[in-house]
């Protein structure tokens, strides 16, 4: 029987390194006996001198052998005792394995010799093979991205049904001026040329393993097919726009059908973005019949993602009609169809976001969680026609959009919502937005500051009842938005002559303001508890803001109750006076506050004296030149009158205090000392 070449080369290889393990073998062995004899020498002296040996050093156990990482694991032979300094003999050297070999009958190990000697000569010579066979552990050559499978196909696939949608395009629009076909033969042209490539894509399918070929094929004829609607409708006028939409989405929806039973997210997105790419094409100047074509079709894909994972699909989807709802917004000129379109979009875009938390209360969603961000994207259209329509249908757009994400915020809180992490915080920002939008929508621009500040207050208020970070991040800014126009009542703070322009709105703006600043300080007790720094740097601005509402209605009541002969000037120095006392009175509160409790004593009384420190600034400085008459008077008695019982309280507070420390620190003796001895 002939052996093959290629065995008989393997088997010679494995005689060969059969040899070349026996004298290493050998060669570790003769190492070993040499260690052993410095080991005894080195003990033999140092007992000689009275001198305490050095450790022994670590040499190979003859009778396990050296450790080998190419030899096969299996069982120790049994070790020897051998006295120290005597020459043990190798044993027989195990049969080396190649790991990973083919299993091949080969010839008997050579056996290593039984004393110090030199490795044992091969047994024959060896005879190289007439060829060395390829080694089976040679990695595989690494193939080039042009020869991987379906690489340039898809590219092709891409590239081919971008060309043919173009040849439609030209078809449908262009050729129009060209007079080469009737607008008959023209729209019969382009269902037989999708009706063909949709036929030669399902004969390529059966016919090839790889769908790539196909799939270009059936997105070519599909867009086509949806080009071609949007012609007869847009261009021709023969049939109503509700029917072309209903044309339009289902032949969309055929094609999505079609990607979802091929599996393949690569159909589906040319399906959309051909569509979203080439109508503005065909549609020409018809802005809101396109966008609702293109609504249309983000309705009617959606049902071709459920229950998969194809982010490209939806964000395919969803952002070209988020920008042609914002063309149309911008278009529209007496009608609302634009608006009607983008809140429609943003309301679907939220649900089918929401639809996989309420479906599943918890389950992972088949999209990943960045893609919560197209619920914000969505919205931006309809807040855009919230901002630039008519009043009426500006509130009812910015009120139901608000709604919708508060709605969302609040699905977003299930316990153990893995994905969609982020669409709380985002539903909060649309809901916020909204709602800062119809703020400035109000009956007349001098209600505008109001409306923010009312805003405001909500929110701070919902972040400090329901202790939520989340919507305390979107109440912070929306704050000091609402903050920034009440600047503008500086003036009238400080100058008598501004007394006269001030109104009842901006006195309720002076309140909302302290309002807002107190629960500001309520909100971050709630949500910082760690550090309690930043509640009470909102205090002290509330604190200080007290004079603003207090002036201002001062100047509004005196003009009403016509004080003096400056009626407003009049209630400007009765509100300042009453500041002044109202500061003082809270500076005696605060020191009542420290001296009576444990808790946040030191600060209390810091903060009170500061607070009264503060109100004799303003007595010496501002209300002795400001003021004249009896508020004058007044402020100066009242206040006079506080501190001295401010001080008369604290000094018995602070003698209180010293007698219990005295006693608990001084006990009373129990008895005469014990005499010693």
């Amino acid at each position: 029987m002939s052996i093959p070449p290629r065995t008989s080369g393997y088997r010679d290889e494995l005689s060969t390194l059969e040899d070349e393990f026996a004298e290493a073998m050998s060669q570790l062995y003769r190492v070993g006996n040499h260690l052993a004899r410095v080991r005894v020498a080195l003990e033999r002296d140092a007992g000689a001198e009275g001198v305490s040996a050095p450790p022994p050093v670590a040499a190979p156990v003859p009778s396990s052998g050296p450790v080998v990482t190419t030899a096969p694991a299996g069982p120790a032979p049994a070790p020897r005792t051998t006295p120290a300094g005597a020459v043990p003999a190798p044993p027989q050297a195990p049969e080396p394995v190649r790991v990973g070999a083919p299993v091949a009958p080969a010839a008997p190990a050579a056996a290593a010799p039984e004393t110090a000697a030199p490795a044992a000569a091969p047994r024959g010579p060896v005879t190289a093979p007439p060829g060395p066979p390829a080694s089976p552990f040679a990695p595989a050559p690494l193939e080039p991205w042009w020869q991987r499978d379906g690489v340039v196909a898809r590219l092709l696939a891409v590239v081919g049904a971008g060309i043919t949608l173009i040849g439609v395009a030209f078809l449908l629009a262009i050729a129009i001026q060209a007079g080469i076909f009737g607008p008959l033969a023209r729209v019969l042209s382009g269902a037989v040329l999708s009706a063909a490539l949709l036929g030669a894509a399902a004969v390529v399918r059966r016919r090839q393993e790889s769908p790539v070929g196909a799939l270009g094929l059936a997105a070519t004829g599909v867009a086509a097919a949806y080009l071609d609607v949007l012609a007869v409708t847009r261009i021709y006028d023969w049939v109503p726009a509700a029917l072309g939409l209903l044309v339009a989405g289902l032949l969309a929806a055929g094609g999505l059908v079609i990607a979802r039973a091929w599996r393949s997210q690569l159909l589906a997105v040319l399906v959309v973005v051909g569509v979203a790419v080439l109508a503005p094409v065909v549609g020409g100047s018809e802005v809101l019949l396109v966008g609702a074509f293109l609504l249309t079709l983000t309705i009617a894909s959606y049902p071709a993602q459920v229950g998969r994972s194809w982010p490209v699909l939806e964000v395919a989807r969803v952002v070209p009609t988020t920008l042609y709802a914002v063309v149309a917004v911008a278009a529209q000129d007496d009608g609302h169809e634009g608006t009607l379109m983008a809140l429609v979009l943003a309301l679907f875009v939220l649900a089918t976001t929401l639809a996989p938390l309420v479906r599943g209360l918890g389950a992972r969603a088949g999209l990943p969680a960045p893609l919560a961000a197209l619920a914000l994207v969505a919205a931006l259209p309809a807040l855009l026609a919230g901002g630039t329509e008519d009043r009426p249908v500006a509130v009812v757009v910015l009120l139901v959009l608000a709604a919708a994400h508060l709605v969302a915020a609040r699905v977003g809180t299930v316990a153990g919502v893995p994905a969609l992490s982020r669409l709380r915080e985002l539903s909060l920002v649309v809901a916020a937005l909204a709602l800062l939008l119809l703020a400035t929508r109000g009956p007349g621009e001098s209600f505008v500051p109001l409306a923010l500040l009312v805003v405001a207050v909500g929110w701070v208020a919902a972040a400090a009842g329901l202790r939520s970070t989340s919507v305390g991040v979107v109440a912070l800014p929306v704050a000091l938005l609402a903050l920034l126009p009440a600047t503008r009542h500086l003036p009238a703070l400080v100058s008598r002559s501004q007394a006269d322009r001030v109104d009842a709105v901006h006195v309720l703006e002076a309140v909302c303001v302290v309002v807002l600043l107190a629960l500001a300080a309520l909100a971050l007790r709630a949500l910082v508890p760690g550090s309690p720094e930043a509640s009470r740097v909102a205090v002290c601005a509330a604190v200080l803001a007290l004079p603003l509402p207090l002036v201002l209605g001062g100047s509004v009541l005196g003009r009403a109750a016509g004080l003096g002969d400056d009626p407003a000037a009049s209630g400007f120095l009765v509100g300042h006076a009453l500041a002044t006392v109202v500061w003082m009175a809270l500076a005696a509160g605060l020191l009542v506050r420290g001296l009576g409790r444990s808790e946040d004593a030191g600060v209390s009384v810091l903060a009170g004296l500061g607070l009264a420190a503060t109100a004799v600034v303003k007595l010496l400085f501002f209300d002795l030149s400001a003021l004249d008459g009896l508020p004058r008077v007044l402020s100066f008695i009242v206040a006079g009158v506080l501190l001295l019982a401010m001080g008369a309280g604290y000094a018995s507070a602070l003698e209180r205090a010293r007698r219990a420390r005295g006693a608990v620190e001084n006990p009373a003796a129990q008895g005469p000392p014990t005499p010693t001895v």
